[in-house]
């Protein structure tokens, strides 16, 4: 029985029967076997009904048996194929539908969600990518070509089993085989139907046309409505597979048929700043080591785009650019921007679309650059600036001219405050008297002069208030002044030795409003030890830094000024644990107050009392906590604080400061946004995040210094092992002049850019103070380096090309040594030469 039937299998009849029951939709098997049609119930589009077997009509089975059971070799269908014969008749008949395409519509507006259980009934109605067998599809009949319930289910069958190419047979049937299909333009299924053939064109040039073509046709028929995203989509896919070009294309064709508005032109901004090989090869870059720093040097690629598609824009695009630019980090390009935009007559609306990036200009660029913005900017909008200058002028009256304070009396006529400080001068007057008789002249407002002689007569605090209370009834106010707001405050806080103080005190009523003066004299009184009148300056500071009662800043300037640096430091670990920062004008002051003037190229002169190290190190502390809380600290301010390491010998300190550097401004996002939640400050901006403050610190001409510093040190032969350093990699002892390029290394491995040329230029300067033939230096101790030198030539190339990684001269230092310790000089250099060398034959 067992070879029986494994021969019953082995036929063609048995693999059929197989092939068409794994095929049949689910719960087929489910069936009661007493039906009959069973395959007939499995293909129909409509199930039609089953019959038992006892009451089948044998004439109408044997009618359907020659259907289902034929040997062609197409599989049949449970519907009638017609072939359309070829007619010379321009307007032929509508075919008419026959009963079997009935059943098809009725089939359809039952439950077009069961072909979703059979497989090869989507295999055949998706088959739509050709003009054969028209009307028997569900897309051919009228009823059905608008729904996209349907057209979604067979573009996500085509493919699911046939990718790129089943999508383009679903595109072919919408515009060829069917027709006058509009696709929608709003909604999630809108969105998966463009994104579907706008994705398959970004890959193929011919049909991306096609279906933009559509688009375009689409919105002219649509009174001008077409996908949102489409333009992004289009335009943008391009710029993030780097087809810069294709992309200009596109934007203009789009543009030229109204589909590039200025919301449009602002969706592909992030496309176009970060650079594509960023985009797609992340995983790739980060194996390979590559930083953050590459997009810098990819950006003026795409800057060229940028400006490529703002030339073919109708629109202005001034602020889109610049802001987006500045929330990227991009704050170089877009001061480039600004000026080739400008040139194009595409100018800022306002001077609000300015203020990011003059604050950027002013904290990372240059003084020229910040000049010609400002000046740019009160060209432009020279009313409000001249509405910011009435006001600032308005404001210094305010605070110098409180001598011609006048008070208002009823009608037109004014009189100084000096007159009713008189009538309370005036001791045959008592208080009630002169407070009536102002109310009576219709006085409204009394000034800090009137207000001393008036508290100068109470006896106690609460005197005090019963008199402002009885001017406040009487209808006269007090004007604003820090002196008119110190005395009712202390009054009703009841500190009657403060008020004392204020009042017995020398000080006018109108100094009070300079808080610099009051900020002076405090240091004063605390060098001094008068703590009575420091009290009252300590509350009179107060008075004008309300948001600040702690008066960090000030007493971090007091202590400098006194020279506790202690203490000073205590202020800012105090200040840090608040979550608060330094202000700029406490910066000032410390690098005033701790570092002295230097003159160019030279080292400070050393101040008796002063020690240039301890100083040094109290700044690059100090700035080590305030930094990351916001505190801003210009490029120009850390350079100065990198040459006074170097000049000075301090080379521990100096690598220090630059690695503590590398790791501030170059950061990870997510460290970024730990400190923002840290120390949350107006300070910390998407302008702060521009990884120009390292380029500016850390420019060509300071990585030549490091590198000149690094031979800065005296090695003899005594203590040549001594002093040799190790590789941070490979653990090799160098010679310790190669200090300078290891910090760079590390500076290039925290995310810097380094210039080659430069470096290699001044390590051939060094060695040409080392070891050429005609250099003598006319610094006393460069020729004491060359005097007691004990490394040969090859034996310091060899380390320097160890300590950078590779042949730092490129090979040449194999080919002539001799030249490459010995460069060709000018006559100039020449001319200098001279009055260092004592004797030598001078040769070229």
């Amino acid at each position: 029985m067992r070879p029986a039937l494994t021969r019953l299998l082995k036929r063609p009849s048995a693999l059929s029967i197989i092939d068409t029951l794994a095929a049949s939709p689910i719960g087929i098997e489910q069936l009661d076997s007493r039906y009959t049609r069973l395959r007939c119930y499995s293909q129909c589009p409509k199930k039609l009904h089953l019959t038992d077997d006892s009451g089948c009509d044998s004439s109408k089975a044997h009618q359907t048996r020659p259907l289902w059971q034929s040997k062609a070799k197409k599989k049949p269908y449970s519907f009638s194929v017609y072939d359309i014969e070829p007619s010379h008749d321009h307007n032929p008949p509508e075919p008419s539908l026959d009963a079997n395409q009935l059943a098809l519509s009725d089939a359809a507006d039952g439950s077009i969600k069961q072909l979703l259980l059979d497989p090869e009934k989507l295999e055949f109605e998706s088959d739509i990518g050709h003009t054969n067998n028209l009307g028997t599809r569900l897309v051919d009949l009228p009823e059905h070509r608008n729904n996209f319930e349907l057209w979604e289910d067979l573009l996500r069958f085509r493919q699911r089993h046939y990718g790129e190419n089943g999508t383009q047979v679903i595109w072919e049937g919408i515009t060829n085989r069917v027709g006058g299909v509009k696709l929608p333009l709003a909604g999630e299924r809108a969105d998966f139907f463009w994104q579907s053939f706008i994705d398959l064109g970004l890959k193929r040039e011919i049909f991306l046309e096609h279906v933009v073509n559509y688009a375009i046709t689409l919105s002219q028929e649509n009174n001008g409505q077409y996908w949102p995203l489409l333009y992004e989509h289009v335009v943008g896919g391009l710029l993030e597979r780097g087809m810069d070009k294709k992309a200009i294309e596109w934007h203009g064709k789009l543009q030229a048929s109204g589909i590039a508005s200025p919301e449009n032109f602002a969706q592909v901004l992030p496309y176009i700043i970060s650079p594509p090989i960023l985009a797609h090869n992340t995983d790739m870059l980060l194996l390979a080591g590559v930083r953050p720093t590459l997009r810098a040097k990819l950006a003026p690629l795409r800057l060229k785009t940028l400006k490529e598609l703002c030339r073919n824009t109708d629109h202005q695009v001034y602020g889109l650019v610049v802001e987006k630019l500045l929330e990227q980090g991009h704050g170089e390009h877009a001061l480039a921007m600004h000026d080739w935009l400008v040139a194009r007559q595409d100018h800022p609306k306002s001077l609000k679309e300015l203020d990011s990036l003059l604050e950027y200009t002013r904290d990372y660029g240059l003084r020229r650059e910040y000049d010609n913005l400002r000046q740019y900017s009160q060209r432009r909008f020279s009313s409000s600036f001249r509405a910011e200058d009435m006001s600032h002028e308005m404001l210094e009256g305010k605070e110098s001219g409180q001598q011609n304070t006048k008070v208002d009396f009823s009608g037109k006529r004014q009189y100084k405050d000096d007159i009713a400080a008189r009538l309370f001068a005036t001791r045959a007057l008592n208080l009630d008297m002169v407070i009536g008789g102002l109310r009576i002249l219709g006085v409204s407002k009394i000034g800090p002069r009137t207000l001393r002689e008036m508290a100068v007569r109470v006896q106690d605090s609460q005197e005090m208030l019963a008199n402002l209370k009885s001017l406040r009834k009487s209808g006269i106010s007090l004007a604003d002044s820090v002196f008119t707001r110190l005395v009712p405050k202390l009054a009703a806080q009841n500190r009657e030795f403060l008020l004392s103080d204020l009042l017995q005190s020398d000080q006018h009523p109108d100094v009070l409003e300079d808080a610099k003066l009051q900020e002076s004299l405090l240091v004063s009184y605390y060098m001094a030890r008068d703590w009575r009148q420091y009290n009252v300056s300590l509350a009179i500071l107060a008075e004008h830094y309300p948001d600040s009662p702690d008066l960090f800043d000030i007493h971090f300037r007091k202590h400098l000024a006194a020279g506790e640096l202690n203490a000073a430091s205590k202020v800012v670990d105090e200040l840090t644990l608040h979550g608060k920062t330094l202000s700029e004008d406490s910066v000032d002051f410390m690098a005033e107050k701790l570092l002295p003037n230097r003159r160019m190229h030279h080292k400070p002169q050393q101040t008796p009392g002063q020690y240039e190290r301890e100083a040094l190190m109290f700044v690059f502390k100090v700035l080590k906590r305030v930094v990351p809380t916001g505190c801003y600290v210009s490029a120009a301010f850390w350079e100065e604080l990198l040459k006074r390491w170097g000049m000075g010998n301090y080379w521990n300190e100096l690598r220090e400061c630059s690695l503590w550097l590398a790791r501030q401004y170059i950061q990870r996002p997510e460290e970024t946004e730990k400190l923002r939640g840290i120390f949350p400050s107006q300070r910390t901006s998407p302008v702060r995040s521009d990884s120009r403050m390292l380029t500016l610190i850390f420019s060509s001409k300071m990585q030549q210094a490091i590198v000149a510093w690094g031979f800065m040190f005296r090695v003899t032969r005594e203590t040549e092992k001594k002093y040799a350093i190790q590789h941070p990699t490979t653990g090799d002892k160098l010679i310790p002049w190669t200090r300078g390029l290891l910090l760079l290394r590390e500076l290039k491995q925290a995310g810097l850019a380094l210039h080659t040329g430069p470096i290699q230029s001044m390590t051939r300067v060094r060695l040409n103070l080392l070891f050429g033939s005609y250099s003598h230096s006319a610094v006393r101790f460069n020729r004491m380096l060359r005097r007691v030198n004990p490394y040969s030539l090859n034996r310091v190339i060899a380390d320097i090309n160890m300590a950078w990684g590779e042949s730092l001269f490129e090979g040449r230092e194999y080919l002539r040594s001799d030249e490459l310790v010995n460069p060709s000089r000018s006559a100039r250099s020449w001319r200098n030469s001279v009055k260092v060398v004592l004797s030598r034959r001078r040769a070229r």
